[in-house]
């Protein structure tokens, strides 16, 4: 795809290649806070890339986005054409921000390649700009650090799992499963937030922090694990979690 370029007037193809910035940077006592008009750069519309790919772009919501507060790190999507690129490509970068008050914010990252923009400038923005949210654990209601192990059809074919449970891991302490009754696939792990994003009724479970439960619609019960054929299950996913351990040891490193 090409675009008129709002700076020369000629047609530009549109960069599609991203780079994402994992962690925030420190901003330097010395840096030059300044507010630099854009040049060939802009931030992408994060509510039409959603729309645009509904199932695996996925942004917070729109309540959510008109409330932030002061000192909340947001993500925002940076796109930008070959005039301020530093080499004369166009590219995308997803940065840090840290919400100053609303609309505006300082920049937690320094650009690899974005002219003119620099750590700890100022940045003004919208809420449908608003890719990510920095969330504290607290807020979600569970730890953010924890990798489910799930089975890979749920990811390949985006099929919500049929059964969510807290069982032994190969770690040796718990950890949730997720899982499928029919077709299923070797056991893969995936980031928790990852998961919640595709299927969002599995923040019930994950916020109760324990249990067994069954897929019910569009939500998920609990079941109770004592009873039924759920004995054998947590009986499956002892003997499963021991062999994952076994082969992480063989995997491993001398």
């Amino acid at each position: 795809m090409t675009a008129i370029c709002s700076v020369c007037g000629e047609e530009h193809p549109l960069a599609d290649m991203v780079t994402a910035h994992i962690e925030p940077e420190d901003v330097p006592a010395d840096a030059r806070a300044a507010t630099p008009e854009p040049h060939d750069w802009w931030l992408a519309d994060g509510e039409a890339l959603h729309a645009e790919h509904p199932r695996s772009f996925f942004i917070p919501t729109r309540e959510r986005r008109e409330a932030l507060q002061p000192g909340e790190l947001i993500k925002l999507e940076f796109q930008y054409g070959p005039h301020a690129d530093s080499e004369g490509e166009g590219h995308v970068e997803r940065m840090w921000v840290e919400v100053v008050e609303a609309g505006h914010g300082i920049l937690r990252n320094g650009p690899f390649r974005i002219q003119g923009l620099e750590l700890g400038d100022h940045v003004s923005f919208h809420p449908e700009h608003v890719i990510s949210i920095d969330y504290s654990d607290a807020e979600l209601g569970y730890a953010q650090d924890e990798r489910p192990i799930v089975d890979e059809h749920i990811l390949r074919e985006d099929r919500a799992p049929d059964v969510v449970a807290r069982a032994p891991g190969p770690d040796g302490g718990d950890t949730w499963w997720m899982l499928l009754r029919e077709d299923s696939s070797q056991p893969v792990e995936e980031r928790i937030n990852f998961l919640t994003d595709k299927f969002p009724a599995l923040v019930e479970p994950l916020r109760a922090g324990e249990g067994v439960w069954e897929r019910d619609g569009e939500t998920y019960r609990r079941v109770d694990a004592t009873t039924g054929e759920w004995p054998s299950l947590l009986a499956f996913l002892a003997s499963a979690a021991e062999q994952l351990r076994l082969s992480m040891e063989q995997d491993a490193p001398d």
